[in-house]
C-alpha cells in the first residue's frame, strides 16, 4: 500500500505546509487568531447548582467547546434526517403507549412486539433471549449454556469491551468467602479450583464497583469468567448491596430448579443494567464525546488550516461539537432522558465521568490489552478487529506524517503549531469561571518531539473518533432495545427478590423512550472510515489524496478478512454444541470517521 503514496510526492497545493515553511506567515497568524476567538474551552456546569457542582467535582470533567461556531453546524440534510428520525420514533413511542394502555407489560409481550410484523427490527438481544428460551420451563441445558456464553460474549464484544482483564496472584477478595459454593460442581470450572485457573491464566474479571462511586445505596458488581472448551463462560457474579456486608454471590445453574435458575438470570440482568450505566457514562459519553471535544478545540486553536495535521484530523471531528451540545442540552438536563430513564441519574453520571477524567491516562488499545492480559482470550473479536483497524490507521498516519516532516524529528520539534497543540492538550484544566484560560489536562500524552510520538498521538485521536466510538455507539439498539438483555433502568430495588422477572422490567413508556433514543443515536450521518467527504479531500494535495486512497484499499482488504472470519464462525457452528456469535460492528463499512451522533 505504501507505494501508492510514495510514488506521488509532488505537492501542487501550496496551502499544505508546516508553519516553518510557510511564506504567508501573517495570513496564517491572522487565521489562527480568528480561530482562537471562535474556539474556546469551557468547564461546563451542565445546569447544576453550586452544591451539585461540588458533589460532581465539576472542574474534573473534560472541558468542551464554549459556543458553537457556524462552521460546526450540521448540514441542512443532516438536520432534516436527524429531526425526522427523532419525530418518527417519538410518535412511534407515543402510539405504543396508547395501544398498550391498561395492559401489563411483560417480557413475553416485548418479544411478541418484535416478532410481530412492525417497523422495528428484532434486536440481537431479543433474538438470543428467544432462541435460548430464557425464563421458560422447556429451556434445555444447552440453551442455558448458550445464554451464559452470550452474557460472557457481551463483556468481549458488546458496548463495553475494555474492562475485562486476567486475574493475577490470588482469588479476588470479593469471592474469597464463597469459594466452596463457587467451586462445588461448577459447570464451567472443569473440576479445577479458582486458584488453579489463575495459575493457568484462564480466569478473568470484570469489576463494575466504580458504578457505585462511593454511594452506599448503589449496587456494586464484580464478575468472574473462565475459558471453557475454547469459549469464555461466566463463573460467578458478586454484588455488594447495602443490606449485606460481604455481598452476595450467584453462580450459573444449568441443572437446577426454576427458583435457583431465575436467581441467576436475574443476576445477569442486574449486572448488564449496571454495565449499561458504566457504558453510557464512561465508555461512551465521557471518553469519546467529551474527551475528543476538547482535542478538537485545541486543534482549531493551534493548527492552521494549512497544516497537514489539521487536514488529516478535521474529517474525524465532523459534526462532533453539534451532537455534543445536543447531548448536553437534551439528554443531560434536569428532567432529560438520563434523569428519567437511567438507573444512575445525571449527577452521579457526571460524577463518575469526573472521577475517571481526574485519573485519565493516555492508553492506546494495544497497551490497554497487554496491561489487562487480554490478548489471548478466545472469541475477543473486538480486539482482533480493533487492532487491525488501528494498524491500518497507524500505517496511513505514518506515511502521511513522514512525507510532510521529511522523516526528520527536528521538523517536528521546530513546528510551533504542533508544540502549541501539545501544550494546550496537556495544560491543566481551568476552573469553571475562566473560559478559554486552561487546557484539557490530558495526562500521559507523549511529548510530541519526534516522528514516532506524533504518529502515535494522531493515530490515537483518529482511532478514538472512529473505531472506539463506532464500537461503543452503533450496537446500542441491538443491546438496549430489549430490556431483559441490557436494561438502562430496572424498576424497584434490583437487589430485592421477586416472584418473576417481569416485576423489574421497565414500563412500556420507559422501554420505548429508550428505543427512541437508541434509534436516533445510531443514525448514520457521516461517511465510513477512510471515505472522507469531498469537502476534505478537495483541500488536500495530491500526496494526501493518494494516501487516503491507499488507506481505503487497506481497509477493503481488512473487511474481506473480517467477512471471511465471520463466515467461518457460522460454518463451524454446530446446533448440538455451544455456538459462537459473529462480530460485524468493526467492519470498516460500519465504522464512521467521526463522533457525529
Amino acid at each position: 500500500m505504501g507505494n501508492i503514496c510514495q510514488n506521488n510526492v509532488h505537492v501542487e497545493n501550496t496551502h499544505v505546509s508546516l508553519p516553518q515553511n510557510d511564506e504567508q506567515v501573517d495570513t496564517r497568524q491572522r487565521d489562527l487568531q480568528e480561530a482562537r476567538r471562535k474556539y474556546q474551552l469551557e468547564q461546563h456546569t451542565f445546569g447544576l447548582t453550586a452544591v451539585e457542582q461540588r458533589l460532581v467535582n465539576i472542574d474534573n470533567l473534560p472541558p468542551m467547546l464554549s459556543k458553537l461556531p457556524h462552521e460546526e453546524s450540521r448540514s441542512l440534510y443532516s438536520k432534516i434526517r436527524f429531526g425526522a428520525q427523532y419525530i418518527f420514533y417519538t410518535l412511534y413511542a407515543l402510539f405504543q403507549r396508547l395501544v398498550g394502555c391498561g395492559r401489563q407489560w411483560t417480557i413475553d409481550r416485548m418479544i411478541q412486539h418484535f416478532r410481530f410484523p412492525c417497523l422495528l427490527k428484532e434486536p440481537k438481544g431479543c433474538e438470543v433471549w428467544r432462541k435460548t428460551a430464557i425464563n421458560r420451563k422447556d429451556q434445555t441445558v444447552l440453551q442455558r449454556m448458550q445464554a451464559d456464553h452470550w452474557f460472557a460474549w457481551q463483556r468481549l464484544n458488546g458496548v463495553t469491551r475494555n474492562l475485562i482483564h486476567r486475574v493475577e496472584g490470588i482469588v479476588p477478595l470479593q469471592f474469597a468467602p464463597f469459594l466452596k459454593t463457587i467451586e462445588y460442581n461448577h459447570p464451567y470450572l472443569a473440576e479445577k479450583t479458582l486458584q488453579v485457573h489463575i495459575e493457568q491464566k484462564t480466569l478473568y474479571i470484570v469489576n463494575l464497583t466504580e458504578v457505585a462511586i462511593g454511594e452506599t445505596t448503589l449496587l456494586a458488581p464484580v464478575a468472574l469468567f473462565v475459558i471453557f472448551n475454547g469459549m469464555l463462560m461466566p463463573v460467578a457474579v458478586w454484588i455488594k448491596s447495602m443490606d449485606i456486608d460481604i455481598g452476595q454471590v450467584s453462580i450459573p445453574n444449568i441443572l437446577s430448579d426454576d427458583e435457583r435458575l431465575r436467581h441467576w438470570v436475574k443476576t445477569r440482568i442486574i449486572f448488564n443494567m449496571l454495565d449499561a450505566q458504566y457504558h453510557e457514562s464512561v465508555t461512551h459519553l465521557g471518553f469519546t464525546h467529551l474527551l475528543m471535544d476538547g482535542v478538537s478545540v485545541c486543534m482549531h486553536r493551534n493548527l492552521s488550516k494549512r497544516h497537514p495535521i489539521y487536514k488529516i484530523l478535521l474529517p474525524h471531528f465532523r459534526y462532533m461539537h453539534a451532537i455534543n451540545i445536543a447531548a448536553r442540552d437534551d439528554l443531560l438536563p434536569r428532567g432529560g432522558y438520563i434523569e428519567k430513564n437511567m438507573y444512575i441519574r445525571r449527577i452521579l453520571m457526571l460524577k463518575l465521568i469526573a472521577k475517571h477524567n481526574e485519573n485519565w491516562v493516555y492508553d492506546p488499545i494495544q497497551s490497554s490489552l497487554e496491561k489487562r492480559g487480554a490478548m489471548d482470550i478466545p472469541g475477543y473479536f473486538f480486539k482482533d478487529d480493533a487492532l487491525q483497524l488501528e494498524g491500518a490507521i497507524r500505517q496511513f498516519v505514518h506515511q502521511y506524517v513522514t512525507h510532510y516532516y521529511k522523516n526528520d524529528d527536528r521538523n517536528v520539534q521546530e513546528d510551533g503549531e504542533i508544540q502549541g497543540f501539545y501544550q494546550e492538550l496537556t495544560a491543566p484544566r481551568a476552573s469553571r469561571a475562566m473560559i478559554g484560560s486552561g487546557g484539557c489536562g490530558m495526562n500521559g500524552i507523549p511529548e510530541i518531539n519526534s516522528m514516532k510520538n506524533l504518529v502515535d498521538v494522531v493515530t490515537y485521536f483518529i482511532y478514538t473518533c472512529s473505531v472506539e466510538h463506532s464500537a461503543t455507539n452503533f450496537p446500542q439498539y441491538e443491546q438496549y432495545a430489549f430490556p431483559p438483555n441490557f436494561a438502562a433502568l430496572l424498576n424497584g430495588q434490583p437487589e430485592d427478590e421477586m416472584a418473576d422477572l417481569d416485576a423489574s422490567m421497565p414500563s412500556r413508556k420507559e422501554m420505548f423512550s429508550t428505543i427512541k433514543i437508541m434509534k436516533v443515536l445510531t443514525l448514520v450521518l457521516t461517511n465510513s472510515l477512510g471515505n472522507y467527504e469531498n469537502v476534505y479531500t478537495r483541500d488536500m494535495d495530491t500526496f494526501g489524496r493518494n494516501c487516503v486512497a491507499a488507506f481505503r484499499q487497506n481497509l477493503s482488504a481488512i473487511q474481506n478478512r473480517m467477512n471471511n472470519r465471520n463466515a467461518d464462525i457460522m460454518a463451524r457452528n454446530d446446533p448440538n454444541q455451544l455456538q459462537e456469535y459473529q462480530y460485524e460492528w468493526l467492519l470498516p463499512k460500519n465504522v464512521l470517521n467521526s463522533i457525529s451522533i
